[in-house]
């Protein structure tokens, strides 16, 4: 008739039979800790490079997503930006560039009019 089904031996409950692998067995649960243990570093080995390709796929994404959508919105944002507002902007910006650079070399520059520290 069939061989494949013929090749498989029925259990009690009709389905196919099938020799379930043994455990091994440990003389103590500290052998049984030292063989779990050296299991998991092997398969953490074997998974690792896999995680890190993973990892860097999904950052890659993530910054090439956040990329995109700042360019795409300050890009967005300027093309709905009448001509006149742009150029106040330009002209904002360049003047508190200069007054933030005055205002940093006058705070650094020693005041003369102050008297020398006190030296004990």
């Amino acid at each position: 008739m069939n061989d494949f089904n013929d090749s498989f031996q029925n259990d009690s409950t009709g389905g196919p039979s099938q020799a379930a692998p043994e455990a091994p067995r440990f003389a103590s649960f500290q052998q049984a800790v030292d063989s779990a243990r050296q299991d998991a570093a092997s398969i953490a080995r074997e998974a690792a490079p896999k995680l890190k390709q993973a990892l860097a796929g999904a950052a890659h994404d993530i910054a090439y997503g956040a990329a995109f959508g700042a360019c795409f919105a300050a890009c967005f944002a300027k093309e709905l930006l009448p001509t006149a507002v742009r150029d106040t902007l330009r002209r904002g910006m360049r003047d508190g560039k200069s007054a933030g650079e005055q205002a940093a070399t006058e705070a650094t520059a020693p005041a003369a009019d102050l008297p020398p520290p006190l030296t004990a």
